[in-house]
């Protein structure tokens, strides 16, 4: 028997009972609601507890808020599922983590139509006054034409939209590759072009399927772009590392920023004074368990689906020994930067290369990527240098250096071990083209802490 819910986020209510409880028994949430229950050893030092050939999506122990469940063996958890293109289920395991036995599973529930179009994320085009919008459906090209109906109200048209995937093969190791997969559906992305500068547009996305019949999400609305060198005031959000967490307490693999819902509700709330986010690497920590994009780009929908949500790449996202990254490290979980370069637009040549420039007004910002080579010599060093000498400072006196890792400097323990005040070769490469084209501030990602400097070149503060 399913249980059927109508919107993009329900809060159910699971109650279960074992007549042998512990304090190590839990209950995960699995999607789609067949899954395998057996256990799968770790293939890569990524890949963690539960340790099921299934990962499941969220979990969380038994007697989380239920005191007496050791002594009574029922309890209870209010959870929270977010459409992800396909159906639930509940289960309670005993054994704990390591080596979980399945005792029961629930029956099956689904959201009324889980392939709709969801979770809009915005972004700023080739040009200032070109919007994309990217979202997420089950619709594939052979079901659906995917588009956006948009406009100022009353006069709304439609543009159509390209439509990406990727399959299993597509990652690079595990658990991204194995107990981490989950069908990613489909990603669409429409350009919304010739944007009239500081106009409110509404928007939504829809799907013509091939019966005929439209498929809608909700309306939703943003403001286009002042025109470059207006002389305006501009409010620019700009973090790295924020991560995503469960609204209902649940656990996820690599639970690494619980906080991370404190920042998004604090966005939320201050959304009518912010006009473009920048999100500079280490986006949600999903490395390898690709359900976790899902659950980020829930997370954010109110403030990417209102103003332009730009990102950059972070080890966690791309890093995978052989792949063509700068470090060997296995941070992506197998990813190697494809969830990234798939489930969010940026102005890239390349999406594999994920440097790129974007102007907000009175602002350049020059955005590099830190997983791939920046030294001189390299075409990230040249798109560098390109992107802060090309400037004109009469319409655009902001220049802005964005990246993930430090390439500027820092205090962190870390690199003081390692003898070092930022990434080893960063600033040595990048500082002279900073001072040399007059760089107003350098933001970076990746130490999980908040410090700033007064001007430095060489290891000199400046007056």
């Amino acid at each position: 028997m399913s249980y059927v819910m109508g919107q993009n986020t329900e809060w159910l209510t699971v109650e279960y009972s074992i007549s042998n409880p512990s304090v190590d028994d839990w209950i995960g949430v699995f999607s789609p609601a067949n899954f395998s229950a057996s256990i799968c050893l770790p293939e890569t030092p990524r890949t963690y507890p539960p340790l099921l050939c299934t990962a499941p999506i969220k979990y969380q122990y038994a007697n989380f808020i239920n005191p007496e469940y050791a002594n009574t063996g029922n309890g209870s958890l209010r959870l929270q599922l977010i459409k992800q293109r396909s159906d639930f289920s509940f289960a309670l395991f005993s054994g704990g983590f390591l080596t979980p036995k399945l005792v029961a599973v629930s029956n099956i529930v689904t959201f009324a139509n889980p392939n709709a179009p969801v979770y809009p994320r915005l972004a700023q085009g080739r040009t200032w006054n070109e919007m994309t919008v990217t979202w997420t459906s089950g619709y594939g090209i052979d079901e659906a034409e995917p588009f956006v109906e948009w406009g100022p109200r009353g006069r709304e048209h439609r543009s159509p939209a390209g439509t990406l995937t990727f399959d299993r093969s597509s990652m690079c190791g595990a658990p991204a590759r194995t107990v981490g997969w989950r069908d990613p559906g489909f990603i669409h992305t429409s350009f919304l072009k010739e944007l009239w500068p500081n106009s409110e547009y509404t928007y939504k996305l829809g799907h013509r399927l091939f019966n005929g019949t439209y498929i809608w999400s909700q309306i939703y609305q943003f403001k286009a772009s002042p025109y470059p060198g207006q002389n305006s005031v501009q409010r620019v959000v700009i973090y790295g590392d924020m991560g995503k967490d469960e609204a209902d307490g649940s656990n996820e693999y690599n639970n690494f920023q619980r906080g991370s819902l404190n920042t998004t509700k604090q966005i939320i709330r201050d959304l009518k004074n912010i006009d473009i986010v920048f999100h500079i690497g280490d986006i949600c920590y999903a490395n390898g368990y690709l359900s976790q994009w899902d659950q980020f780009t829930s997370q954010i929908e109110p403030i990417a689906s209102t103003v332009p949500y730009m990102i950059a790449s972070g080890n966690h996202e791309r890093d995978w020994p052989g792949t063509g990254s700068f470090y060997g490290s296995m941070d992506s979980g197998g990813e190697c930067g494809v969830l990234a370069e798939t489930m969010f637009y940026v102005p890239t040549e390349n999406r594999v290369k994920f440097w790129y420039a974007t102007d907000y007004s009175m602002f350049r910002f020059c955005i590099a990527d830190t997983e791939h080579d920046w030294r001189e010599g390299t075409e990230q060093y040249n798109f560098i240098e390109h992107c802060l000498a090309s400037v004109d400072r009469q319409k655009q006196p902001w220049l802005i250096f964005l990246a993930h890792r430090v390439l500027g400097y820092s205090s962190c323990a870390y690199y003081a071990m390692e003898g070092t005040s930022a990434e080893p070769m960063g600033r040595e490469s990048l500082q002279k083209l900073w001072q040399k084209y007059k760089v107003d501030i350098a933001m970076f990602g990746h130490v999980h802490n908040y410090e700033r400097t007064c001007p430095i070149y060489q290891g000199w503060f400046l007056e």
